[in-house]
């Protein structure tokens, strides 16, 4: 086995697997949870409230770029409200949304962020308000928050592998995870100490194919800091497998031009939520909950499956180059267990790859 480091850092998952804990007690005032809760009902005079506050922010930390770009000039063209938005990373989004709720003074009104255990504990806090969806019976069942959860997945990635296709034949691309593990060449897998993607990933390998960590730790493989990381290495034939490769990063990084596509391995295959929900300390809170309304819609749900991300809705369209999914070969980890099986996970990890 060969295994190394590419771009190691100090900060790791452990620092955004205890944020949940550091932001209980951040609860949104009484006053603007009511003011949330005498929204309109009505989805004329609701639109209407909207447009009469103007504007609506987003701590985009769920969203790529080139999502919360397309949400923001979709809305504003739909209904002539301004967006603005702060893209960061979810945990910097997570400590900013808490900074702004202890000095009670939120800037932000819709939050986004891949890191569930952080937003249920705003759930329960009261910190984020119901954006009172009625189509939450079409989430895909495997995707579903419960009823009372204020957040609610707006995409999906399938984890499967990234690949160079200017240098790779598809014809010769493995077709199961053990196949993959046993490909000439050099791999690159994100470090699930410093991802949390890649521990989401670990976590449903684990389920999946319980021996692929091991079986890949016999190859060539460089250890990088970030799920992100993996495409550029891929990109510059740095590596020839990308593992996990997560659709929305291949997606945005063929859009920018990279020879980047992914393969699916047959059978169960992990997936990345992401969510977003309005915040009950909202300045806007109508247009708070109109843009998490509209994240939601049937419309928007197959507009963002032109840049390559998934609909979470049932019968939405399937975004262009990625194979479709059933729902029973969907592997969702949810938040509490992810937290429990953390330290396993991470020791398996470490034995697998020699770090």
């Amino acid at each position: 086995m060969s295994s190394r480091s590419v771009r190691p850092r100090a900060a790791g998952i452990a620092a955004v697997a205890v944020l949940a804990t550091a932001i209980a007690g951040c609860s949104a005032p009484e006053s603007s949870t009511q003011a949330a809760e005498d929204l309109p009902t009505d989805q004329e005079e609701l639109i209407a409230a909207a447009q009469e506050e103007g504007e609506v922010s987003i701590g985009a930390g769920g969203h790529t770029r080139e999502q919360v770009e397309l949400l923001a000039a979709s809305f504003e063209e739909e209904y002539g409200i301004d967006v603005t938005f702060v893209r960061a990373s979810g945990g910097d989004i997570a400590q900013q949304v808490s900074a702004q709720l202890s000095a009670e003074a939120l800037q932000f009104d819709v939050v986004s962020l891949n890191d569930e255990a952080t937003l249920s504990t705003w759930s329960e806090e009261g910190v984020l308000a119901d954006p009172e969806l009625e189509n939450r019976d079409e989430i895909l069942d495997p995707l579903a928050t419960p009823d009372d959860a204020a957040h609610v997945p707006f995409t999906w990635a399938a984890m499967g592998y990234s690949y160079n296709e200017a240098s790779t034949d598809p014809a010769s691309l493995p077709t199961t995870w053990s196949e993959l593990a046993d490909q000439p060449g050099v791999f690159a897998v994100a470090n699930p100490n410093s991802s949390g993607a890649a521990l989401t990933f670990v976590a449903a390998m684990d389920q999946i194919e319980p021996g692929f960590l091991s079986a890949l730790g016999e190859a060539e493989t460089l250890i990088s800091d970030s799920a992100l990381a993996l495409t550029q290495l891929v990109a510059t034939g740095e590596a020839d497998f990308g593992i996990p490769g997560i659709e929305a990063d291949v997606a945005t990084a063929a859009n920018a031009g990279e020879p980047l596509a992914m393969g699916y391995p047959e059978g169960d295959i992990g997936v990345l939520t992401s969510f977003i929900a309005p915040l009950a300390d909202s300045p806007h809170p109508a247009a708070a909950r109109l843009l998490t309304q509209y994240q939601l819609s049937e419309e928007f749900q197959n507009i963002q499956a032109g840049i390559g991300s998934r609909a979470v809705l049932t019968g939405a369209d399937v975004p262009e180059g990625a194979e479709e999914l059933g729902e029973d070969r969907l592997v969702v980890i949810q938040a509490d267990e992810l937290s429990a099986q953390k330290d396993e996970l991470l020791a398996k990890f470490s034995e697998a790859m020699g770090v």
